[in-house]
């Protein structure tokens, strides 16, 4: 994911067009997901799960395919009727999959969980339309979260390796096949159990029983949500502000298997680590939480909110690379990295305190934190989906076109 500009920035440009940008977003939230506006699809998973196959759609077209086929060779610049056939094409990528891939054929042909109403036509207990589609949102937003996982840590990872003399198609299915294949299978393990414990009875014949659980104090798949968000984080920081560094020392321009397994193991490790730091300061602030407690004492919601904050560096780690210009350039490569992380950590402080400051009256979020009926990260990925889309299906205009 490559979000260095090319050109120099200038920088009250770059914030008049995020500030910009973030009216544009905010009215579309308003239209789209906020409880008092408009369409309210905000319940919350229904809306977080559209979202979430809304950024995980704007990643494949982006970095799995380049921006094929309105691209035929790396490099290419986008016009803005092509950027906006690509929004049309994204779009239309994320009805299909969520409605007319999982709603209404896997869900009902095969996984009852991934269709609302096929859970609600086995009549069990609880399988109201509501509660049905909130669950069925919860599997999409957990399978979905591994995808953008794996096709983010793929590219950034092995790059076009192993496809690196095809063209853009041929890499682009081929990377296709592979992440939706990585993302099954880590989806089976990191989350498919805690899905087949939201029902009752437990669903103990087709979803194991939580196997972190001990080592985590919940059933909730949020424990994996945490790290694997701060995982994307690290990949996109890395790539973005980092200079690819720690992994360059080891992984190649162009992409090579040790390279790509170097990187993709460390930024794992270095995920995790993260939300357990976040975690520790959360129990030093909040006190430790325990098995039974409620909101902030909940020990999934930990784990959430450290891929909460995870996802408010990956938007601080977009506007310092793209709307800021990455900020310095001919410093040393240690002065880089320190001045471009401190300004990530400021933005994303600032992001964070205008979501829970400002959140209920902009977007009609529930008040406080570690509320039930409310996630940052539905946002900051509705966001994060808008700057990917300015970024690479419009050039970043007008910032990428000054002079």
């Amino acid at each position: 994911m490559d979000t260095q500009p090319s050109i120099k920035i200038n920088y009250l440009l770059g914030i008049a067009t995020f500030i910009g940008l973030s009216v544009l977003n905010i009215a579309a939230w308003f239209l789209f997901f906020n409880p008092k506006g408009v369409m309210r699809l905000y319940t919350p998973m229904y809306g977080f799960s559209m979202v979430v196959i809304l950024l995980a759609m704007v990643i494949t077209v982006t970095d799995l395919f380049d921006c094929w086929p309105l691209r035929q060779k790396k490099g290419e610049k986008i016009s803005p009727v092509q950027g906006m056939l690509l929004v049309v094409i994204t779009l239309i990528l994320t009805w299909v999959v969520m409605f007319g891939l999982f709603h209404n054929l896997i869900g009902k042909y095969g996984i009852t969980y991934f269709s609302p109403s096929a859970i609600v036509a086995t009549g069990e207990t609880g399988t109201e339309i509501f509660n049905a589609r909130e669950n069925s949102s919860t599997a999409l937003i957990y399978l979905f979260a591994a995808y953008i996982w794996i096709a983010i840590g793929w590219k950034t990872s092995f790059k076009r390796w192993p496809w690196n003399s095809e063209n853009l198609a041929t890499v682009g299915f081929s990377r296709l096949m592979t992440v939706s294949l990585l993302s099954v299978l880590a989806y089976s393990v990191l989350f498919h159990p805690h899905v087949g414990y939201l029902f009752s009875p437990p669903q103990k014949l087709a979803a194991v029983a939580p196997w972190w659980e001990s080592m985590a104090d919940t059933g909730s798949a949020y424990y994996h949500l945490g790290w694997v968000v701060c995982t994307v984080a690290i990949l996109i920081m890395s790539e973005s502000l980092w200079e690819g560094y720690p992994w360059r020392s080891i992984a190649r321009k162009e992409g090579s298997l040790a390279g790509g397994i170097f990187t993709f193991l460390g930024s794992v490790i270095t995920g995790f680590v993260m939300m357990l730091v976040m975690k520790k300061v959360m129990d030093f602030y909040w006190g430790a939480p325990f098995v039974g407690g409620q909101y902030l004492d909940a020990p999934y919601f930990r784990y959430l909110h450290a891929g909460e904050m995870a996802g408010f560096l990956i938007l601080a780690t977009f506007v310092v690379s793209i709307y800021l210009g990455n900020l310095l350039s001919g410093s040393s490569l240690i002065v880089r990295i320190m001045v471009r992380t401190v300004a990530v950590v400021i933005i994303a402080s600032l992001l964070m305190w205008f979501y829970y400051a400002a959140g209920p009256l902009f977007l009609g979020t529930v008040p406080g934190i570690a509320q039930p009926e409310d996630t940052p990260l539905c946002w900051s990925f509705f966001m994060i989906s808008f700057v990917l889309i300015h970024r690479y299906f419009f050039n970043a205009a007008p910032i990428q076109t000054q002079p």
